[in-house]
């Protein structure tokens, strides 16, 4: 484990301009409040909130999503399911200027910091959308679990003043005014499984490619649903968090090949 931060500390040093502030903050256990690119473009996270150095290091530099699974193409449509500030829908869209990326982000002021990072980072080829991802088209608010910004559940509810609007997996095509999409990212906070209980079966083959978080700790059979549905249309591989519970499952239109 020491080892492992050493480098990742020396990789926030590499990638980014304020590097030895985030390193600082990171051997303090403190939050930060931005990274800075080489080219000067700022990333702003909510500065009373935790959560940012660990994003940018499973996102940016162990690239938990995309690694060796995914490069964006010429055209290709990217859904980012629970964007929070904007850093793997950045991430996308800077690997490839002429793909388009769908930003989704319930929570109020996550996506007020993630709007100003799209703003300054890659205007031209991703949209932002305060919504979320749910089982059905309906109402919601995100309810605060920590104080992380990574930490909001979403409670279906149209009563409270302000409810966002929630989309299913079938929805996303038209939001993205495609047929297909060629990658889906989800990451959001346990809501995962009643999204893909609820999908229909025919659904699934319109993702070429899904790179999505798991929380069994949250609830528990996620995994197994997971598996379950996506396994006859795609070719799955999960990687397990070092937390107990939790991971990364990808799966791969098995007519894509490797």
């Amino acid at each position: 484990m020491y080892l492992k931060s050493v480098l990742q500390m020396a990789s926030l040093l590499v990638r980014f301009r304020n590097g030895w502030t985030l390193v600082q903050r990171m051997r303090a256990a403190e939050p930060c409040d931005e990274i800075v690119l080489w080219d000067s473009t700022r990333i702003a996270h909510p500065p009373e909130r935790g959560g940012l150095l660990e994003a940018v290091v499973e996102i940016w530099l162990e690239d938990i999503y995309a690694g060796n699974f995914y490069r964006p193409a010429e055209g290709d449509v990217i859904v980012d399911a629970g964007a929070n500030i904007g850093l793997f829908a950045i991430q996308m869209a800077r690997r490839n200027r002429r793909c388009r990326v769908i930003a989704l982000e319930p929570f109020a002021e996550n996506f007020k910091y993630l709007e100003a990072n799209v703003a300054r980072a890659c205007p031209k080829n991703v949209v932002c959308r305060e919504m979320a991802l749910g089982a059905g088209f309906s109402k919601g608010h995100m309810q605060p679990v920590g104080t992380r910004s990574l930490d909001h559940v979403l409670r279906i509810d149209s009563t409270t003043t302000d409810c966002i609007p929630v989309v299913p997996l079938a929805g996303l095509f038209e939001l993205a005014q495609a047929q297909e999409i060629d990658f889906l990212k989800v990451d959001i906070e346990g809501s995962e499984h009643d999204v893909f209980a609820a999908a229909a079966p025919d659904i699934f083959p319109r993702f070429k490619r899904i790179a999505l978080e798991y929380h069994d700790q949250i609830v528990a059979g996620t995994l197994e649903l997971l598996r379950r549905v996506l396994s006859p249309t795609h070719e799955i591989v999960i990687h397990p968090s070092t937390m107990e519970g939790c991971g990364i499952l990808l799966a791969r239109r098995r007519d894509l090949g490797k």
